[in-house]
């Protein structure tokens, strides 16, 4: 199995978890006594008492759990980017924790993924491709977090090819990795306390597939957001923060009537005379009129852009691009105020 991406998680974007049986702390020292009570042969009223008592103190259990969105392959298709399997990690063990993660290539499937990368989720739903790709997680007990394993397809796949990947959250204590279940690493507990492995490695394997079910078609688009500012609290996503969208749409051969069509959710309004054309992929980069073209809103010019506030549920942004006589790309611009 080829290892493709190792990377650990950093502590943001926690999600308390709520269970109905909370494990013993580490470190929690648990004492017991045992009492006796009696009475002499010679003295029936006075009570005579004696006890014993032992104490331990409670070791690291170090335990994970993982689990994906998907329940069966992802459908995908060949050539696209940006496919997202979404997976919840949560620290089922009784001590803080940090879980290095590792993605990997199945073997005996058709073909492997590329250009993997591990994002943690920002609290907005759904992936948003302006998350930050993440390095180590701190989990406290109970405590759970979100992350996104976003993959590209080869272009070349058939119908039904499938890649399988194997998703490994691993603890970084100190002797971990190597460990097998029920080993205990001396002093490499919360506290100095012994560390007790709960599976081989410290950790848990999620198993996801994807499988082909459309080839490449002769355009591609990849719909992301170049960035979200507001005007005096930075690159935040709140009320009157303004949201750059780009829209990367490659012509794999000659097409026909080609028209981009991005229907605007609720809760964004439109900016005017936001439209910007470039014909060339400047996808992640900035799209200015020096280096695009500036398109009007009107759909009675020669221009290719405009917008129609009356369409859809919230405004449409509509690009007419016409008859393409062989391959290229364009990469299209427009901005958003969220209300």
């Amino acid at each position: 199995m080829q290892t493709i991406k190792r990377t650990s998680l950093l502590l943001a974007g926690m999600l308390a978890s709520a269970s109905g049986w909370a494990a013993t702390s580490v470190g929690t020292q648990i004492e017991n006594t045992a009492t006796a009570t009696y009475y002499a042969p010679s003295d029936a009223t006075s009570q005579l008492t004696v006890s014993s008592s032992t104490a331990f103190v409670v070791q690291e259990k170090i335990d994970v759990a993982v689990t994906s969105s998907t329940t069966n392959a992802l459908e995908v298709q060949a050539g696209s980017t940006a496919q997202v399997i979404e997976y919840t990690i949560k620290n089922t063990g009784n001590g803080d924790e940090t879980f290095d993660l590792t993605v990997s290539n199945g073997t005996g499937d058709a073909f492997d993924v590329t250009n993997v990368k591990i994002y943690l989720d920002d609290g907005v739903p759904g992936f948003q491709g302006t998350e930050t790709e993440v390095t180590q997680i701190n989990l406290t007990p109970e405590q759970a977090t979100k992350i996104f394993v976003v993959v590209d397809i080869p272009v070349a796949q058939g119908i039904d090819d499938i890649a399988n990947i194997e998703f490994n959250v691993t603890s970084a204590t100190p002797g971990a990795a190597a460990g097998n279940q029920g080993d205990i690493l001396a002093g490499q507990g919360d506290g100095g306390t012994d560390a007790v492995l709960a599976n081989n490695a410290g950790g848990a394997i999620k198993a996801s597939s994807y499988k082909v079910t459309a080839t490449a078609g002769l355009v591609v688009i990849t719909k992301s957001i170049l960035s979200t500012e507001h005007p005096t609290l930075g690159s935040v996503k709140v009320p009157g923060s303004v949201v750059t969208y780009q829209i990367l749409v490659q012509v794999t051969a000659a097409v026909n009537n080609l028209r981009i069509v991005d229907d605007l959710p609720l809760n964004l309004t439109y900016d005017a005379g936001s439209l910007l054309l470039a014909n060339s992929n400047l996808a992640g980069t900035p799209l200015t009129t020096t280096n695009a073209s500036g398109n009007t809103d009107s759909a009675a010019d020669a221009d290719a852009g405009r917008y129609d506030a009356n369409a859809g549920s919230n405004g449409r942004v509509t690009f007419v691009l016409g008859n393409q006589a062989a391959a290229g790309d364009y990469t299209i611009q427009f901005t958003a105020t969220i209300d």
